[in-house]
């Protein structure tokens, strides 16, 4: 299971929240589904290689009153650089912005803590 908060880089005010689930067949082939208190639902795939798992967006369902800028496309990508660290990127396009590609929307580092 997957969780995350978001939040405004320069006031801190709290943007949105989502929880997720990650399935990996063991062909590689992988599914992450999302839910998020902003009223967004994804549906994501992709496949599993070598310390690098690259997810697209499928599909996306939003309640009608949600304020956020429509997500026309998405993808995450996550790269397990060694034991301890992580990082996940996530790069998007709008309706808005931009018309081609994708822009990166975050960047999270992970670190394993010591138990």
């Amino acid at each position: 299971m997957l969780s995350a908060r978001a939040w405004s880089h320069s006031t801190k005010d709290h943007f949105h929240d989502e929880w997720g689930f990650i399935t990996v067949e063991p062909t590689g082939n992988a599914t992450l589904m999302t839910a998020g208190n902003n009223g967004f639902t994804t549906y994501e795939v992709g496949q599993v290689q070598l310390n690098k798992m690259v997810l697209v967006l499928k599909d996306i369902g939003r309640i009608s009153f949600s304020r956020d800028l429509p997500v026309e496309d998405l993808r995450r990508t996550f790269i397990k650089h060694d034991d301890t660290y992580m990082e996940q990127i996530i790069e998007m396009r709008t309706a808005t912005h931009p018309t081609h590609g994708y822009l990166e929307h975050t960047r999270v580092i992970y670190t394993k803590q010591k138990m």
